[in-house]
């Protein structure tokens, strides 16, 4: 007996788009989606989680807290003063020059970078206090008064001690 050949293939060939492309725009993102993977993308959950986020914390203004009033150390500011003066050479050869000298200097050669780190860090703190006072505080403790306002049923489940049950609690 000779087996018949099969009507179909079993291979299925790769999903393409109109254009022979193997991605395309979603229609309510307007994100490049793999036509493979089309049926598995959720972009309206991802819209209304972004959505729900910005609503709940706003959008924050992340250009307040610069690179140049981050808290740095005086040996960060001398090597960077001196990356700025000599820029020819190796990074590494100078990183180590940098740390010999900066090994060698006596505390008086050190203080007007301590000085200048001890300004950006004293800047950096007043930021962020201010961002501090910015941020609005929520408590988030359930007030005894709204209880039975939001909860219809509320009242109905009043807990009773019984000594005779095994678990000394039931429910009216």
């Amino acid at each position: 007996m000779v087996c018949q050949p099969r009507a179909r293939k079993r291979v299925h060939s790769i999903p393409r788009g109109p254009n022979g492309s193997a991605f395309q725009k979603c229609e309510k993102c307007g994100l490049s989606v793999a036509i493979a993977l089309a049926d598995m993308h959720k972009c309206e959950i991802k819209k209304q989680f972004t959505e729900k986020l910005k609503s709940q914390f706003g959008i924050r203004n992340s250009n307040r807290l610069k690179i140049q009033h981050q808290p740095r150390s005086a040996f960060r500011l001398f090597i960077e003063k001196l990356m700025n003066t000599c820029k020819d050479g190796n990074e590494i050869e100078m990183d180590r020059k940098g740390f010999e000298l900066w090994k060698k200097m006596s505390k008086e050669e050190r203080k007007p970078f301590v000085v200048q780190a001890e300004k950006i860090n004293s800047a950096y703190v007043k930021l962020l206090l201010e961002e501090e006072k910015e941020i609005k505080w929520v408590d988030d403790e359930a007030d005894s008064a709204d209880i039975g306002k939001r909860n219809k049923n509320y009242d109905k489940f009043e807990m009773d001690y019984d000594s005779e049950r095994s678990s000394g609690f039931h429910f009216f």
